[in-house]
């Protein structure tokens, strides 16, 4: 039954991942075609998960009255319809509005599945699922490297999306029909349906929980400096720097994205095994930073040397799983559905933000530059990504661990 379910909701979640990642590959072509500059690139990008993240709280409330499945089908009608509008649209508006739709059709194709592993299963296996999740989600960041690269010099990127937009259709119809409501061995009874009011009073206290605001700055900050190189300024940069061709700047993000299948892979049992959540995501997550920073004082590594500090970067994004377990820790067992989507929330709200606040970096330091971004641009983007990350990190340093085997009274009690 867990297989089967991966199935239908791993590709689901693989195509979200895949509109997320595409303007990386495509940026290049659509702002030649479209005349769009860096600001609106960054804003293009970011307008998928702004309305990502602000979707989170009122898909929360309906996980919890609806069930996963309902809500999962009927937002990838919404994708389908927004991947083809983004097909045709002829200006960076039009682009913008499809995207933001786009954003709001992805937004519970992965706490969906989430909601069903924390209600179905034990605590302690939550880390586990989760990672798996990831892991077969992020092959559709593979397939928005050199896959797409390739399928839009034949197809053109617009007949691409077309294509894409048509998938979109099927996997609703899959989700609609094939995903259980229930699935472990926990078998928890559906959520008791609250009203609207009691919904959002209780998104509100789970909010004010001082434990969790230790936490979210890390996940608002962790996902969207990965995001911020792999979904936007990882094709431009290696355009603009290193003067490659869509294919060569596919393969090299390739290869990020392939840490970003490892990476839960490789995290995701560790929480298990050490019991310990806290002193597994802050030496992982110090590696971004480190690669970061790297990348900002180098500006322009050999070319040899730039996918490693770029895999460096996305394979340890499975400590962020890591950070979205201990706040799911926090969270009371008929609230699942809200606490998921407030932290995934703060994880897309976090790329909504960091992506535009990157172009605008990016076009002060250019001097103003439409296009054709100097090396200084890219360093400033860089710094700014490793130092924002760097404060979150110091945050969550000060959170108590929530171990899953919980010592004593249990992770439910961690004091501050």
């Amino acid at each position: 039954m867990l297989l089967r379910l991966f199935a239908i909701v791993g590709p689901a979640y693989m195509l979200s991942q895949f509109l997320r990642n595409a303007v990386a590959v495509l940026a290049p072509e659509m702002a030649q075609e479209l005349g769009i500059g860096s600001q609106e690139l960054g804003a293009l990008a970011g307008a998928f998960f702004i309305a990502f993240a602000a979707a989170q709280l009122p898909l929360g409330i309906a996980f919890d009255r609806f069930g996963p499945r309902r809500v999962m089908a009927a937002m990838m009608v919404v994708n389908a319809l927004a991947v083809l509008a983004f097909a045709l649209a002829e200006t960076a508006a039009g682009l913008m509005w499809a995207r933001a739709l786009m954003g709001i059709g992805c937004a519970p194709l992965f706490m969906g599945p989430l909601v069903i592993f924390a209600r179905g299963f034990e605590q302690e296996r939550f880390a586990g699922l989760t990672a798996m999740q990831l892991a077969i989600g992020n092959l559709g960041v593979l397939l928005a490297t050199t896959p797409l690269a390739l399928a839009a010099e034949h197809f053109g990127w617009r007949g691409t999306l077309v294509l894409v937009a048509a998938l979109a259709a099927g996997l609703a119809l899959l989700l609609w029909r094939a995903v259980p409501e229930r699935i472990g061995p926990n078998m928890l009874a559906a959520p008791r349906r609250e009203s609207l009011a009691a919904g959002i009073a209780g998104v509100i206290t789970l909010a004010r929980d001082r434990r969790l605001w230790r936490i979210l700055p890390l996940l608002f900050t962790g996902y969207g400096t990965i995001a911020s190189i792999v979904a936007l300024w990882g094709g431009p940069y290696l355009a603009d720097v290193y003067g490659l061709d869509p294919v060569a700047r596919g393969n090299i993000l390739f290869l990020m994205a392939a840490g970003l299948v490892v990476g839960p892979l490789l995290y995701g049992p560790l929480d298990r095994r050490l019991n310990t959540r806290k002193w597994i995501v802050l030496p992982g997550a110090a590696m971004p930073v480190a690669a970061l920073l790297a990348l900002a004082i180098i500006g322009r590594p050999p070319l040899w040397a730039l996918p490693v500090l770029l895999v460096l970067v996305s394979i340890n994004n499975g400590a962020f799983t890591i950070a979205v377990a201990h706040a799911r820790a926090l969270y009371p067992e008929h609230a699942i559905g809200r606490g998921m989507t407030l932290a995934n929330m703060a994880v897309m709200g976090g790329v909504g933000v960091l992506q535009p606040l990157g172009g605008t970096i990016a076009h002060w330091i250019a001097g103003g530059a439409a296009a054709g971004l100097p090396v200084a641009s890219y360093r400033g983007v860089f710094g700014f990504l490793g130092l924002v990350l760097s404060l979150a990190l110091a945050i969550y340093a000060t959170a108590a661990d929530c171990p899953p085997r919980a010592r004593a009274h249990g992770a439910h009690q961690a004091k501050e």
